[in-house]
């Protein structure tokens, strides 16, 4: 792995922290209870025990060039990400924060399937997912 490939994951991890420490901040406000899942949970990465729900928290590095949201759904032919996670709702960190219920994000991404939105991404283009304009998160 070169360098500037590590810095690049390093940095990647350190905003995903930050971001999870952000919503679980403001999960907080209501409810209490809520933790982080410490290491790696396919389920979620936040549970809200006053809910019995999971928090799913994402982010895009390159929305501020795009204007889009990539939302994995597959990785080495795999499902994965939104095709496999059990959060009942997505905090998505990019301009601001949108949160949006999963079953939504899902019909959102739905009519892009097989589409010049429908794309490979993610490290080494192990991922496929869909390229979903951030307006479309309101």
């Amino acid at each position: 792995m070169k360098c500037h490939d590590a810095k690049k994951i390093l940095s990647e991890y350190i905003d995903c922290m930050l971001n999870e420490e952000k919503a679980l901040l403001h999960i907080q406000q209501k409810y209490p209870n809520a933790y982080i899942i410490d290491g790696y949970c396919l389920d979620w990465d936040i549970y809200i025990p006053e809910l019995n729900i999971g928090v799913e928290v994402k982010s895009d590095a390159q929305y501020k060039v795009t204007g889009n949201f990539y939302v994995e759904y597959a990785c080495n032919g795999k499902p994965s990400g939104i095709a496999t996670t059990k959060a009942e709702i997505y905090y998505v960190y990019l301009d601001k924060l949108y949160i949006i219920k999963t079953k939504d994000l899902k019909d959102k991404c739905r009519k892009y399937i097989n589409t010049n939105r429908d794309k490979k991404g993610g490290d080494n283009m192990a991922s496929k997912g869909i390229i979903l304009p951030i307006n479309e998160l309101l």
